[in-house]
């Protein structure tokens, strides 16, 4: 989102007190810290935290990654990426980071219930090295694949996390919804479109909506 944009949610923002216990520990933590800031609007059926991209240094470059809880809840603990998605893209650079945002508002679907945009700060040279693995574009994004079913670039990808020279923070967006049930039915399913991705104990699934596995 770009400053502009991003202070004029926060000036738009609603209190989200009653809805801080859905967070998880460390987005509690990060919230609290003023890393992660609170753009829900009015009339929200969901919470909204930000912040903005940040600005890489010389000789380093962006890359962006929706993600699901566990997924995130694994890189948090482990400090590095589980070897559970087939596809597991990187997107690079202010674009990238703008096709993530489409796994969160609905505009893009995935099996893998994207939660949180995770911002990784990598080498320019490991990054052109995952890019000869595989690359494709995106919506004008350059997305370059992790897993076994792309370019199989994680173990090289973490092994840069592990030793200090990818860095990684949350953020966002990061939607949590609020818990309620909906039934619906094929004519109804474009109407419910803007409410997912669920996460908690409400999922929708999906009906012919030709979900890709991230």
């Amino acid at each position: 989102m770009e400053d502009i944009k991003f202070q004029n949610a926060l000036s738009k923002a609603v209190p989200i007190n009653g809805w801080l216990k859905r967070l998880l520990p460390h987005e509690l933590a990060l919230y609290n810290s003023g890393e992660l800031q609170n753009i829900t609007h009015h009339g929200s059926s969901s919470m909204w935290l930000e912040t903005l991209s940040s600005s890489p240094p010389p000789g380093r470059t962006n890359v962006y990654r929706p993600m699901g809880d566990i997924e995130i809840l694994y890189l948090v603990e482990h400090g590095q990426l589980p070897d559970t998605q087939p596809y597991q893209a990187i997107i690079e650079g202010e674009n990238g980071r703008l096709y993530a945002n489409k796994y969160l508002t609905g505009a893009k679907w995935t099996s893998t219930s994207p939660t949180t945009i995770v911002e990784f700060c990598a080498p320019i040279e490991l990054i052109e090295t995952l890019k000869q693995k595989q690359m494709k574009v995106e919506d004008g994004a350059l997305s370059m694949g992790l897993g076994d079913k792309a370019g199989k670039g994680l173990p090289i990808f973490n092994e840069s996390i592990r030793n200090g020279d990818t860095t990684f923070r949350m953020r966002g967006p990061r939607k949590i919804k609020v818990i309620m049930v909906y039934f619906y039915t094929m004519q109804l399913k474009n109407a419910l479109l803007p409410l997912v991705p669920l996460i908690l104990l409400v999922v929708l699934v999906p009906l012919e909506c030709g979900c890709e596995t991230m």
